[in-house]
């Protein structure tokens, strides 16, 4: 597992004393709420979290020693992280995306299909991005399509329904 853990991207400022604007990368908005500190990737320092609330599916942060719209700025574009120890338990049978990135992917069958090189979170239901040289599959993550996930073997196994692999 990677040391950090990207939980937001900074998309822009908001007022002039320092607040950021987040895009999460959680399905749980409110888990900024149990959080106490994040890391900015930009500087690789560690920042209590002063305030926090929600709007529209955003975050909006206020962090120690970022006070003005000038710094805040600074920031634009770059990544707040968390460590492993403040990750959340997941229910079963459900994983964080960063654990399943570079998983390779197989057919039913035993054939090898690729490796997860990116996951979409258009709507309905995440997409897994597969690439094998230079071929890339997009596939949907319904139990109809992924028959199993073995995060011991890194390996995950599909059913190739009629049109998916074209």
């Amino acid at each position: 597992m990677k040391d950090y853990i990207k939980v937001g991207k900074i998309v822009n400022t908001h007022g002039v004393k320092g607040c950021i604007k987040c895009v999460p990368f959680t399905d749980d908005l409110e888990r900024f709420d149990d959080l106490e500190y994040v890391y900015t990737e930009k500087d690789n320092i560690k920042r209590k979290i002063k305030e926090v609330w929600y709007r529209k599916g955003t975050v909006y942060l206020t962090l120690e020693n970022i006070e003005d719209m000038s710094t805040a700025e600074s920031f634009k574009n770059s990544y707040i992280s968390i460590f492993e120890d403040q990750l959340r338990d997941l229910p079963e049978d459900t994983y964080y995306l960063f654990e399943l990135e570079g998983m390779k992917v197989y057919s039913d069958e035993g054939e090898y299909i690729g490796e997860i090189s990116e996951i979409y979170q258009p709507g309905a239901n995440d997409v897994y991005e597969i690439k094998n040289n230079d071929k890339t599959y997009l596939i949907p993550a319904v139990k109809e399509v992924v028959k199993e996930v073995n995060m011991k073997d890194r390996k995950i196994i599909i059913n190739v329904i009629e049109g998916l692999l074209e």
